[in-house]
């Protein structure tokens, strides 16, 4: 009632609702009252859906639990090429060299200890961490155990991108709702010439005929009784489905009605391409990040040319002078002190700020600190590029959707030559002629 309240047409009907003592006006705790209503449904919509997305997570990191477990495990058999049950420093080095499944697993692993296996300047001291019971290689415990940080981290993550997700969607909903409600009100008032309060059939046959506002909406409101307003072979029917109490014209509340419908059929619809999307999203990411971590090491230890597992000033200086794959991984890195590092001028600061220990030199943890970075702001922009590239993509779909069947119903009229809602095969013959 409250939202009536924007309607003319059904503002002196709900103002008698929210008036609950007659005074014929609407006071303070009335006014609360119906607030408390509305707050009450929306808190219930929340709570449901929020209910559903937790259904959906908990299943989908269940699979995603089960299936990461899995690999772990097998990396665990591929790398103990001996089949001892423990892994030693020779199998490990060999098959973060040479094995791509363990090389993929451990890449974006969620375990520092464990991606840096695949550091060599890191080698050591992460086998060191890993073997907390000191006998000089890493059994099957021990790997689990950085197994399940690793699994805690890839989860927390998840719930992470699932919550920025989820207020991207709620935001998507609201101004999609917004706007399709705003637009269908507008229909509405459009089609209704004498101001009524009620669509007649003269008014609707006029309105599907030349308002283009209209026809525009109905074209893409997703309530099929609507939309067959635009035929006129099926307009009497549509009319007598929409007109449920039988007074041969639509009032609003069954036009709000049909609209409901009609949102709730493009809500689902939207859901279920931003579902699409950011499974393609999440498969594309993990993808590149794979990519990306593996080059970031690949070029700390192209700059490391002494081995030590630390970047000094000269090394940077050499690389960033002549080394082709460490100037181009730092051009558009994503981070700007590794930019910076490509600028002489800015070289010293860029070195300073990554330099947090104050020891003189860059050590592979303050150079994965950097990468991190780098990482989210590349994600962050690619999840930028796909929420543009998506806007764009639904407005061209609509106006070419709208397009086409715009056509295809001037079509049909063209063939209908005698106007009877049905084409014939002398109708047809004669039109393709």
């Amino acid at each position: 009632n409250l939202q009536f309240l924007l309607q003319p047409a059904r503002l002196k009907k709900a103002l008698e609702v929210l008036d609950e003592d007659g005074s014929g006006e609407i006071d303070v705790e009335e006014w609360e009252q119906a607030i408390q209503r509305g707050l009450s449904k929306r808190l219930a919509q929340l709570a449901a859906e929020r209910e559903r997305r937790e259904r959906a997570a908990a299943k989908a990191d269940a699979e995603f639990s089960a299936e990461f477990l899995s690999m772990a495990r097998k990396c665990f058999d591929l790398i103990d090429k001996d089949g001892s049950g423990t892994l030693e420093k020779p199998e490990i080095v060999q098959a973060v060299r040479a094995d791509k499944e363990v090389i993929n697993f451990l890449t974006n692993c969620g375990n520092k200890n464990l991606q840096y296996l695949l550091v060599p300047s890191r080698l050591d001291a992460a086998l060191n961490a890993m073997d907390t019971d000191r006998d000089g290689h890493i059994d099957a415990d021990e790997w689990e155990e950085c197994i399940e940080i690793a699994l805690n981290n890839k989860l927390a993550a998840r719930a992470a991108k699932r919550e920025a997700d989820a207020k991207r969607a709620q935001k998507e909903i609201a101004e999609f709702t917004g706007q399709f409600l705003s637009a269908a009100r507008r229909c509405f008032e459009l089609i209704d010439k004498d101001g009524g309060g009620t669509l007649s059939t003269a008014e609707i046959v006029n309105a599907v005929k030349t308002d283009e506002e209209v026809i525009t909406f109905l074209r893409n409101c997703g309530e099929e009784n609507l939309q067959f307003l635009l035929q006129p072979a099926r307009l009497k029917k549509a009319l007598e489905v929409l007109d449920e109490d039988g007074s041969g014209e639509i009032d609003v509340e069954e036009w709000e009605q049909a609209i409901q419908r009609g949102l709730s059929k493009r809500l689902a619809q939207l859901a279920a391409e931003r579902e699409r999307r950011e499974r393609a999203a999440a498969k594309a990411d993990a993808e590149f990040s794979a990519e990306f971590l593996s080059m970031a090491r690949k070029c700390f230890d192209l700059i490391d040319k002494d081995g030590s597992g630390t970047l000094e000033k000269p090394e940077i200086v050499q690389a960033v002078r002549a080394d082709k794959e460490v100037i181009n991984f730092l051009t558009n890195c994503g981070n700007k002190n590794l930019q910076y590092l490509l600028v002489p001028s800015r070289l010293d600061a860029a070195l300073n700020a990554m330099d947090t220990d104050r020891d003189g030199h860059i050590d592979a943890d303050e150079w994965e600190e950097c990468i991190e970075i780098a990482l989210n702001n590349k994600l962050a922009a690619r999840a930028a590029k796909r929420e543009a590239d998506a806007k764009r993509a639904q407005k061209e779909i609509a106006e070419f959707t709208g397009q086409f069947l715009s056509a295809a119903r001037r079509c049909f009229e063209l063939i209908d030559k005698d106007g009877g809602g049905t084409l014939s095969t002398a109708e047809i013959v004669k039109a393709v002629k």
